[in-house]
């Protein structure tokens, strides 16, 4: 083998002769960064596809711990709920006794213990150890004593035991923590729970001291009010207790199947060591901060004055609860297509790239603008045309040689050409923009068009511009026509004398005509829009409006003509006539209400002047004769149906004839104005009077409680004309003859009316000035 011979190379530094291991070691490193670009895609995708699995992974473990977080706050909130009423269900207890013992009047050992036994609380509500009855009782000696005035000895215990029996008769009240409850119940009137505190000596249970409350229920004495607190101490007659041992009560509430789910931890109060009421697993978290243990829930549960705060925390088998394989899963699944994708990515690399190239080559940009169906050009920075295609020529009847290189306001409609300018300076900042404008075609025709601009850049700059432009000339040309229908229906409705509104349902005004506006005390029609019949001068009215309104869209039918009367701010009335229809969409749903109205309060006016000549006397303003003949029936008809009688009183005026004779009609006139008036004024506002004719009047008594009432009434009158009527200072003296008559079942209209008159002319042949009663 030929002895190897050294390479020499003439280094621009070094000046020295390179050996054979460099030149080794050189050529590796030169094929090790070839192999480095060769697989640097597959590298690349290996790491990405790592980085996905991992985050993949950390995005199901967070849903995951997300899904046992939302699931353990809904389940906790259910436990918290149920804990909430099982300790209310304890403390119910208490209110049960004391209303047997209220309903009991005088209580009996036997019987307080008989009731205990059939209720089988013990059994029912483990943890409770003690239920009894603490009478009020006055002191004897006051010195030391929490209560100066009361003593509350221990009465009635269940069950009754050695304990029980030993402290019959103890104070209560020497015990703070439970004379501070004893206090809140007396004078709140409902239970109140002490704090927690502990027994002396153990209970009943042998584990040593353990966490109790007490429960105190006010007795009061249902004679005496207990409305304030002052009535509340003075009614007070002793107090239900109950004891319960805390974590037998909450362990008997919530179950077993909670204490493999949740640790629970109650504090009476603030979350402290020494508040704590109930702790699952004996580790006050709370107070720890333990950060390991998240807070699942928290709620609040009020008993008397005391705020007890209730935590859930889900223990680790909760959570196992939502474990599964799906997370290995996404591990094993993403390793095996990275790994798969970090195989075959060098030729996938290559037949991406040979793709991406036919598309580019297949669908060009030159393509997709010559055979786009809206006109397309492009502009350079100065708006001259660098390109168009067919459909921009078509459209604006030109050819390709009279825009290339021209500017693009040579189209532009001349009152455009500003707005346009605007346009195109925010298309050169970056912003695509859209606006309606007009071009002038080859052919001197107007087309409107709606243009797009976008810019067109190259490393961040813009260097052109591409637009759009959409023939929009009958749209345009519809909505003119539209808006000239819209002009001439208000021209004409703003001509009608008629009073025109339309209204929302909701009874806001969407529009009026003139008419209508200027009842509504408003200078433009316009300025209705958005307002209620609240807003305007008719506010008196608005809710009736507002229910024909809501009447008319419910029902989907017109109301036509129809009368009503309008009061305004003013204190003016008037009448109007009105008529709503419902307008309805293409689906026949009622979307609006129009409306229109009349005035025709003078018409009102006249109708009434018209139906008061027809009833009324014009010389006296008193029914005439054919209106009170009308009313007389009615009298009679109400008198035959109710079993009751009324008086018809004929009367005329004494001497008038000479009154007339000597002084002239007008002074005739004159006195039977006043002489109606002193009749009406001895009458009641009930009472019928009318003017027959001449000095004939009459007049009818309904409701009287006898016959003497009317004759009462008659002499009044006899008596009211005795004095002298003035009448421009002359003294006329004139009486009244009366004829009185009373109605009967079997009596008609026109009897009663002669039996009347005749008793009247036998007034005025017995002397005048005096009243005759017919007696048949």
């Amino acid at each position: 083998m030929a002895a190897e011979r050294p390479c020499t190379s003439v280094m621009p530094f070094f000046q020295r002769q390179i050996t054979p291991h460099e030149w080794r070691t050189f050529s590796m490193a030169i094929q090790l960064n070839h192999s480095i670009r060769k697989f640097a895609p597959s590298i690349l995708l290996v790491l990405v596809g790592a980085l996905l699995t991992l985050g993949a992974y950390s995005m199901h473990q967070r849903l995951t711990r997300e899904k046992v977080s939302l699931h353990a706050a809904a389940d906790a909130a259910q436990y918290q709920r149920a804990l909430d009423q099982g300790i209310r269900s304890y403390v119910q207890l208490s209110r049960d006794l004391a209303g047997f013992i209220v309903a009991s009047q005088h209580l009996e050992a036997g019987n307080f213990d008989a009731y205990m036994r059939s209720t089988d609380v013990l059994r029912e509500h483990p943890g409770l150890h003690y239920i009894g009855y603490v009478p009020r009782i006055r002191r004897t000696a006051q010195a030391g004593s929490a209560d100066p005035d009361y003593a509350y000895p221990y009465l009635y215990a269940y069950p009754r035991d050695a304990r029980t029996v030993a402290a019959q008769g103890m104070d209560f009240s020497a015990i703070p923590a439970r004379w501070n409850a004893m206090q809140q119940a007396r004078d709140s009137g409902t239970s109140a729970v002490t704090s927690m505190h502990f027994y002396n000596r153990p209970l009943p249970s042998d584990r040593g001291q353990v966490p109790i409350i007490a429960v105190f229920t006010p007795i009061y004495d249902l004679a005496m009010p207990t409305s304030t607190v002052g009535e509340r101490r003075a009614a007070l007659r002793g107090y239900v207790f109950s004891i319960y041992e805390i974590e037998q009560m909450i362990e008997r509430v919530m179950g077993p199947r909670f204490e493999e789910l949740f640790d629970l931890e109650i504090y009476d109060g603030d979350a402290r060591q020494r508040t704590v009421l109930y702790d699952g697993d004996k580790r006050p978290h709370v107070v720890m901060q333990d950060e390991d243990f998240p807070i699942a829930h928290r709620a609040d549960l009020k008993i008397g004055e005391h705020t007890w705060q209730m935590y859930f925390f889900p223990k680790p088998f909760y959570t196992l609860r939502y474990s599964n394989g799906f997370g290995t899963t996404i591990v094993l699944l993403g390793l095996f297509l990275t790994a798969a994708m970090g195989y075959g990515a060098p030729a996938a690399i290559r037949r991406f790239r040979s793709r991406s190239q036919q598309l580019a080559d297949a669908h060009r940009f030159d393509e997709v603008f010559q055979n786009h169906p809206s006109p397309v050009y492009a502009l350079d920075l100065q708006r001259r045309f660098i390109n168009v295609n067919a459909h921009a020529l078509k459209e604006f009847k030109v050819s390709r040689a009279d825009l290339m290189d021209k500017s693009v306001e040579n189209l532009i409609a001349p009152e455009n050409t500003e707005s346009a300018r605007e346009h195109f300076q925010q298309v050169l900042r970056g912003n695509t923009v859209s606006y309606d404008s007009a071009v002038i075609g080859g052919d001197g025709v107007r087309v409107e068009v709606c243009v797009i601009m976008i810019p067109v850049k190259v490393a961040g700059r813009v260097v052109s511009v591409l637009g759009i432009a959409e023939n929009i000339t009958e749209r345009k040309l519809a909505e003119w026509r539209l808006n000239e229908s819209k002009r001439m229906l208000q021209l004409v409705i703003d001509h009608l004398p008629q009073r025109v509104f339309w209204k929302d349902t909701d009874s806001k005004f969407l529009g009026c005509n003139e008419a209508a506006c200027r009842d509504a005390g408003l200078t433009h029609p316009d300025q209705i829009v958005g307002k209620t019949d609240f807003d305007l001068a008719w506010r008196a009215n608005a809710e009736a409006y507002r229910s024909d309104d809501r009447a008319t869209l419910a029902s989907g039918q017109a109301k036509i003509n129809y009368e009503e009367p309008q009061q305004r701010d003013d204190g003016s009335e008037s009448w109007l006539r009105t008529s709503k229809i419902p307008l309805t969409d293409i689906n026949g749903r009622a979307v609006a209400v129009l409306g229109m109205y009349e005035d025709i309060t003078d018409r009102k006016l006249i109708e009434r002047q018209l139906e008061e000549m027809a009833h009324f006397d014009s010389l006296t303003g008193l029914a005439n004769r054919a209106y009170f003949h009308h009313q007389l029936e009615h009298a009679r008809v109400r008198a035959k149906r109710n079993g009751a009688t009324f008086a018809l009183m004929y009367l005329d005026l004494d001497k008038f004839k000479a009154v007339n004779d000597t002084y002239g009609h007008e002074v005739g006139d004159r006195l039977l104005k006043a002489f109606a008036h002193r009749v009406k004024g001895v009458l009641r506002e009930a009472d019928t009077v009318a003017r027959l004719g001449g000095d004939e009047f009459a007049l009818t008594l309904e409701d009287l409680p006898d016959r003497e009432a009317a004759k009462a009434v008659a002499a009044k009158l006899v008596a009211t004309m005795q004095a002298p009527f003035v009448l421009d200072g002359v003294e006329l003296c004139v009486g009244t003859s009366i004829g009185v008559a009373f109605s009967s079942p079997d009596i008609s209209v026109s009897s009663l009316v002669r039996r009347a008159d005749e008793a009247m002319y036998r007034a005025k042949r017995g002397g005048r000035n005096r009243y005759e009663v017919d007696e048949n």
